[in-house]
């Protein structure tokens, strides 16, 4: 287990505790429908994230991406010059220009394969480099604004709850459940955390920070990451 596998865990388990704390201050009745409401939020906010990315990038990102390189290997003439027009091309879309694309492995191989036939290099490229990369990147963002805005949603509606915390007989229990409800909100937002993660390593950014060598490092946050995340994943 390494250092950055300990941070993981360290900040699961101060999630975990914040959401207690939290529960118990804010009594059964908010807790219970934060958290109802979280994770169907989590849920609705994943499918509309897949659906949504992969529309947008298939309808708006790839056709400008292909259109893109194969201007740019017209004068192409050797490899230099094709992994220089990739590059060229690529940095001249704003909406992944901040990527970093290693092309010339790739080019390699697929000149070796092709030749210098721009089109199926411009197609192999965007499927074996660039869309691997960008769409769990776009994927990300659109989850991240589902999430906020269907949280927001339930938070809303969770406020309205208060009116029970005052009945007598739910009451006396209301920190003790409100806490035990806290654990499964933590739990809801490790989910969160676990989902990003899990886009973030898709793209690989940042490997030596972000990678399920590391996570598999872990003690606790282990178990929600692949029970979420893994080749046998729950969702």
């Amino acid at each position: 287990m390494n250092f950055i596998s300990i941070i993981y865990d360290v900040l699961a388990v101060i999630i975990v505790i914040n959401c207690i704390a939290k529960g118990a201050k804010n009594g059964f009745a908010k807790t219970a429908i934060q958290t109802v409401g979280y994770i169907c939020s989590i849920i609705a906010a994943l499918v509309i994230s897949r659906i949504c990315a992969a529309l947008i990038y298939t309808m708006a990102i790839q056709p400008a991406v292909i259109a893109k390189m194969e201007a740019s290997l017209v004068n192409a003439v050797d490899t230099e010059s094709v992994i220089n027009g990739l590059t060229g091309a690529v940095e001249s879309l704003p909406a992944i220009s901040f990527l970093l694309f290693d092309f010339s492995g790739v080019a390699e191989n697929l000149i070796e394969s092709v030749g210098f036939d721009y089109s199926a290099i411009a197609v192999a490229v965007e499927e074996s480099v660039i869309r691997p990369m960008a769409e769990p990147i776009l994927e990300t963002f659109i989850f991240a604004v589902a999430l906020i805005i269907l949280a927001s949603a339930v938070s809303i509606i969770a406020k309205g709850s208060k009116f029970v915390n005052d009945v007598p007989i739910i009451g006396k229990a209301n920190s003790f459940f409100g806490g035990v409800f806290g654990i499964v909100n933590g739990a809801a937002e490790l989910a969160v955390a676990a989902f990003i993660l899990n886009f973030v390593i898709k793209a690989g950014i940042f490997p030596e920070y972000f990678s399920e060598k590391i996570i598999s490092g872990t003690y606790l946050f282990r178990f929600i990451y692949f029970a979420l995340c893994g080749e046998n994943a729950l969702i």
